[in-house]
């Protein structure tokens, strides 16, 4: 199972290099090990960062997805 969510940022480049949501990407990657993944990516043509999760379930994947965007949304970088 796969979530991906899109989060409408002040700054990509800022979200993508917070050492904040980066050690939690860290950390989210460890949890899941070989069962899933993690990928925090930059839009190429809007102000957006896309949140992917790869889990052995929805719930797990959403689960990731929604830490990920609280981090965000809690340092102020969504809009």
């Amino acid at each position: 199972p796969q979530s991906i969510r899109n989060v409408h940022v002040t700054d990509k480049s800022t979200v993508a290099n917070d050492p904040q949501v980066l050690a939690l990407v860290e950390e989210i990657g460890k949890e899941l090990g070989k069962d899933g993944r993690i990928l925090l990516r930059e839009s190429g043509t809007e102000p957006v960062i896309r949140v992917m999760v790869e889990a052995k379930t929805d719930h797990l994947a959403e689960k990731y997805v929604n830490q990920v965007i609280k981090v965000i949304e809690d340092k102020g970088h969504a809009v």
